[in-house]
């Protein structure tokens, strides 16, 4: 890929994830956000930034402070050129999740999330039919 490619990808992505932030979507991609956000400096520091910038995001969406949402993008749209530079593989990543916020805003495609808890030591057993689901099942024992 080219510069400009990699430039119009990086802001098409910050764009749409930033735009995700607020939405039911970013529940399903969060984490992969944040792992395409931080690759190559994976630590407390950075996933303390991203939390930061998150809440900027729903402040800015709040109390109507477009500057500050544009200033958290741009600094997405940077980290995530640097990313792409320096991890090809994170193209793929990136168009993927891409694929995902947008599925998700397409109001043609229902978006659910489904948490399942099973607690008092209990065993059952949990089936989803559908496409395009993230299933998240947590087993809780009491001791």
């Amino acid at each position: 890929m080219v510069g400009t490619e990699l430039a119009e990808l990086a802001a098409a992505g910050a764009s749409a994830m930033a735009g995700a932030v607020a939405t039911d979507v970013w529940h399903q991609v969060r984490d992969r956000v944040g792992r395409l956000l931080t690759r190559g400096r994976e630590g407390r520091v950075e996933a303390a930034r991203l939390e930061v910038d998150i809440a900027e995001l729903l402040d800015a969406d709040e109390h109507g402070w477009p500057e500050r949402r544009e200033r958290v993008e741009r600094d997405w749209e940077q980290r995530l050129l640097l990313v792409l530079a320096d991890h090809p593989d994170a193209v793929a990543e990136l168009r993927s999740l891409l694929d995902t916020i947008g599925l998700a805003a397409d109001p043609r495609v229902q978006v659910t999330t489904v948490h399942n808890e099973i607690s008092g030591g209990r065993h059952g057993i949990t089936l989803q039919i559908g496409t395009n689901q993230v299933v998240n099942n947590h087993t809780h024992q009491q001791g």
